[in-house]
């Protein structure tokens, strides 16, 4: 039996905009597996970003809640959630939101500096880290100095500086050309297998989702039949 890294039962959500309501997510139910790669896709608006914040508990639900093995993450208190997404989780955004005024490395190591990491073993995790994505070379360029594909790369590592249970990427590879789109899915996929890491991917690219192992689909505002990928 898989072991259920990260969860969600139940969860709702609705946005007010004076007396208007928009119900964006109407009871969904999610699992996500140790180390597997799962794409959740859908139309504009179906709920799938919505859904990829609540779990990393950057939005909260109107019910329902989301689970971190055994633990309830929305009965915590914020400084525990803040936490949880430190350390327990990892974040990749369609554009990577490197801090342009620090160097590669520094950026990579950000977050364990956050968590207290001392400063020298911080910096050493993070050049092991750009290193095993190919750019130990680049690790003191500024991100403006640094391709498309590369700052993903960058940001990718970032999000792994903590050795995470569960990396959370919204649209990873929307903002890249084919062949570093390629290559950031190539890497995806590499350390999933090899750290035993679970990504879970929000995307429109239906050639990424078919290769992924599993697709959850939103479909105004619920999750409709999984599908695994042969």
């Amino acid at each position: 039996m898989q072991d259920v890294v990260l969860s969600c039962r139940q969860i709702t959500k609705t946005y007010h905009d004076g007396a208007a309501q928009t119900q964006v997510l109407k009871g969904v139910d999610l699992d996500v597996y140790k180390g597997e790669l799962l794409a959740i896709v859908g139309s504009s608006g179906s709920g799938k970003s919505t859904l990829l914040h609540i779990l990393g508990t950057l939005d909260t639900p109107c019910s329902g809640d989301v689970l971190l093995g055994d633990e309830k993450l929305f009965v915590q208190d914020a400084a525990r959630q803040a936490q949880v997404r430190n350390r327990e989780l990892g974040f990749i955004y369609q554009f990577h939101h490197l801090l342009p005024e620090f160097s590669a490395l520094e950026n990579v190591a950000m977050p364990a500096l956050i968590a207290g990491v001392r400063r020298k073993e911080a910096l050493a995790r993070a050049l092991e880290l750009l290193e095993q994505v190919g750019l130990g070379h680049r690790a003191k360029h500024a991100p403006s100095e640094l391709s498309g594909g590369e700052r993903q790369r960058v940001a990718i590592a970032r999000a792994l500086i903590n050795q995470p249970k569960v990396v959370l990427a919204d649209e990873p590879t929307g903002n890249l050309d084919a062949v570093s789109g390629e290559a950031v899915y190539q890497l995806i996929r590499e350390l999933a297998g090899r750290l035993g890491i679970a990504f879970v991917v929000v995307t429109h690219d239906n050639q990424l989702a078919s290769r992924m192992d599993r697709r959850v689909r939103m479909q105004d505002g619920h999750i409709v039949p999984q599908e695994v990928n042969a």
